[in-house]
């Protein structure tokens, strides 16, 4: 176990009785770690980690068993899959950002690797991986707005305002984020006449956002595959959005459906998994559908999902659902056969 590992089971050990902020604790972890590798090598840049509260638990009736591959063969390509007989962006800009099941773009798996998708409320993402191990975040949307309000952990934003006119197509270099960090690189730009786009990556070089501008594809279509299914929703409820995280895959997945109501109401069902961690809490507070779960915080949180945390989140952020539309969504939930299988997604 790396010095990373043990501080980051330490941490999730001592707070095992509340609910776990996994964005703040990978972002403060990774940052650690990208501190002590600079010292170690005064070269390169640390890799994205997700780090997720998870742990061993008791098969529920309905459940499936889930199966992680252990050392061996290379890690299975994660990718969306294809939608057959469907419009993509170029043919269609109108329908991008509608629908949470589907993106309106495909990706050149010669030419860049998925990290992960979205899609939904306005805007369509792919996070990727290219040659060299550098990443890049590829947005479309249908304004300028819900491609700048498109947000990823680990890339360099430009603070200043952007209008429709700064989609020109030019390549713009950002600043730092701190000393002695690689600098951001920004592309800007409308490919059809309704749509706007942005690649946005970090690095000493633009290399890595050229490659994904030349490996992204407006003329297909992938599904927003997520191993989460919802079976039941909250009265006026619709869903409207859906994430996956699989940086870590498969060793780690982390994958979310976001659901709304008019008004503004929001709540996301997260799914947070890793392999092989050591800790689990099996008493809760709450009970749901008859199944132990922790409520607090503005989460409510089964138990015994085996090896992970399945999470209803409508509190703060998350206004305009209570606690028993939580429950009602959480005891719905199907999870895919195999985490580990995309296919089966």
């Amino acid at each position: 176990m790396t010095d990373l590992d043990e501080r980051i089971t330490r941490v999730l050990r001592e707070h095992a009785d509340t609910p776990v902020d996994v964005a703040r604790l990978t972002s403060g972890a990774v940052a650690r770690g990208r501190q002590r590798r600079r010292r170690l090598t005064a070269v390169g840049v640390a890799a994205l980690a997700l780090v997720a509260l998870l742990g061993p638990g008791v098969l529920p009736a309905g459940l499936p068993a889930l199966r992680w591959p252990g050392a061996g063969p290379a890690a299975p390509t994660v990718a969306p899959p294809p939608v057959v007989g469907s419009s993509g962006a170029s043919a269609r800009p109108d329908l991008v950002g509608t629908d949470p099941t589907v993106l309106h773009f495909g990706v050149d798996s010669s030419r860049a690797r998925y990290l992960g998708w979205r899609s939904g409320l306005g805007v369509e993402s792919a996070r990727l991986t290219l040659d060299g191990g550098r990443q890049a975040v590829f947005d479309l949307g249908r304004t300028p707005a819900d491609v700048e309000e498109s947000f990823h952990d680990g890339m360099i934003y430009d603070a200043a305002p952007v209008t429709g006119a700064d989609f020109d197509g030019e390549v713009v270099r950002l600043p730092p984020a701190g000393p002695g960090g690689d600098p951001g690189w920004v592309r800007r730009w409308q490919p059809v006449p309704g749509l706007y786009a942005r690649v946005l990556t970090v690095g000493p070089d633009d290399r890595a956002l050229r490659q994904t501008v030349d490996a992204v594809r407006l003329d297909a279509v992938v599904r927003c595959a997520t191993p989460l299914r919802l079976t039941a929703l909250p009265a006026g409820a619709t869903v409207a959005g859906c994430l996956v995280n699989a940086i870590g895959f498969p060793d780690a997945l982390d994958t979310s459906v976001v659901v709304t109501r008019p008004g503004g109401g929001r709540l996301e069902i997260r799914l947070e998994h890793l392999r092989d961690f050591p800790g689990h809490r099996s008493r809760g507070n709450r009970t749901v559908d008859g199944r132990p779960a922790l409520a607090g915080g503005g989460e409510l949180r089964l138990l015994d999902v085996p090896g992970g945390h399945l999470t209803a989140r409508f509190g703060a952020g998350y206004q305009g659902f209570t606690e028993d539309d939580a429950a009602t969504v959480l005891a719905g939930v199907r999870l895919a056969p195999d985490l580990a299988e995309p296919s089966s997604w």
